[in-house]
């Protein structure tokens, strides 16, 4: 029976260990080789009380070692350094990056991380209501005359750090043209904020209505 046991299946057993054994041959044959990599910088778990403030780094240089073989296979977004932002707190915060920060495919060691350290500063993340203030251009048709301009809403929410959005006063349109215009203009245009630190709690449009009447 327990020679029955071994003949089931005995050719895929063979097969797997010949497949094993050429693999042993391939990467045991190519040199081990270290190489230094710039790789992006993602950020995970940022408490939904906070904002990221300024400019964040983007990208690190890791160095790391494998066989050529391994290394010269890297395609892109396979090794990715990741920040955990857990523990973050208002101020300026300093976070740790080691190998074990680095997403790596298997058989690449991550040996080094540039910088060893990233800086940060976050914010209390802050809400409120700003007017929405159209952004009209051009001239009507000769005898008329641009009369009053509204948004619908006239007001939107919007969302950032509680010092980027104390300073904002209100949010814009995207251009309403009323080049030649004769008659009243209407258009639903994009709003969004001019400041990029904040944003929109809710991405919307508004309609725009402008009133073009005859000059009396």
């Amino acid at each position: 029976m327990a020679a029955s046991r071994f003949r089931r299946h005995l050719g895929l057993k063979v097969v797997s260990i010949l497949l094993a054994g050429l693999f042993w041959l391939i990467v045991s044959g190519e040199q081990i080789v270290e190489r230094a990599i710039r790789v992006p910088l993602e950020f995970t778990n940022l408490p939904a009380e906070l904002e990221l403030i300024g400019d964040a780094p983007t990208v690190v240089d890791v160095r790391v070692r494998g066989s050529s073989g391994a290394l010269g296979r890297i395609g892109a977004g396979e090794l990715v350094a990741v920040v955990n932002l857990q523990a973050a707190r208002p101020g300026r915060r300093l976070f740790h990056l080691t190998g074990d920060d680095v997403r790596a495919p298997f058989g690449i060691e991550v040996v080094q991380v540039t910088p060893g350290s990233v800086s940060m500063t976050f914010e209390p993340s802050s809400t409120k209501m700003v007017p929405v203030v159209p952004n009209i251009e051009g001239d009507p048709a000769p005898g008329f005359v641009v009369g009053t301009v509204t948004a619908e809403p006239a007001a939107v929410e919007v969302i950032g750090p509680v010092s980027a959005v104390g300073r904002l006063a209100e949010a814009i349109t995207e251009t309403v043209s009323v080049a030649g215009a004769s008659m009243d203009v209407s258009e639903s245009v994009i709003v969004g904020v001019s400041d990029p630190a904040v944003r929109l709690q809710t991405p919307q449009s508004t309609r725009v209505t402008v009133v073009v009447s005859p000059v009396r």
